[in-house]
């Protein structure tokens, strides 16, 4: 049985290349291109969740302005009508602010260059120049470069559980405008 120990638990001291004794460029080379295929399928789950808000957006838009309620017609006296109103409102609203792009300020692009040479917002930095840049690089040390892509991993891990979150709710706004369309049509009939 595979023995799978707590990330806690594995001792801090071990070589590079770990306790299983490989060369340290055999086991760089796992490490770089886990962590690629990682930031690659985070970007992939990134563009898919914008996907699915854009698509929710428009579905929530033409179900508002050509569904079976008239938003012209709508009053305060048809409870019905602003329930669905208000949960396809707020889908929409939940689905594009998940969906807008966000970037660090400037400031906080100056203080990441300080110690990030991977993610876009740091190399943007006005403390950071492409001269600086091409000489760290010229300098850096693998291990370095290695922690920068899991450290940035780890920050857009947090952004697309975030946009997911967002989703997750606006969706669920969505499932109660059907279920206020629903029980007005019960009511009404």
């Amino acid at each position: 049985m595979f023995d799978m120990k707590k990330i806690g638990d594995i001792p801090l001291d071990l070589p590079l290349g770990g306790s299983e004794e490989l060369d340290p460029n055999y086991i760089s080379r796992i490490r770089s291109q886990y962590l690629f295929a990682q930031s690659q399928m985070l970007m992939t789950q990134m563009q898919f969740a914008d996907a699915k808000a854009a698509v929710m957006v428009t579905l929530v838009g033409v179900v508002t302005f050509r569904g079976p309620i008239n938003v012209q017609q709508v009053t305060m006296n048809d409870l019905g009508a602003v329930a669905f109103m208000l949960c396809v409102f707020l889908s929409a609203l939940l689905c594009i602010i998940a969906v807008i792009p966000r970037y660090p300020s400037a400031d906080a692009c100056a203080h990441m260059a300080e110690s990030d040479r991977w993610s876009w917002p740091a190399l943007t930095a006005s403390t950071l120049t492409p001269q600086d840049y091409a000489e760290y690089m010229h300098t850096s040390e693998a291990s370095q470069l290695i922690r920068f892509i899991a450290v940035s991993n780890g920050l857009v891990a947090k952004i697309l559980l975030w946009k997911f979150r967002l989703l997750r709710a606006g969706f669920l706004f969505g499932l109660l405008a059907l279920v206020a369309l629903m029980a007005r049509a019960a009511l009404s009939a």
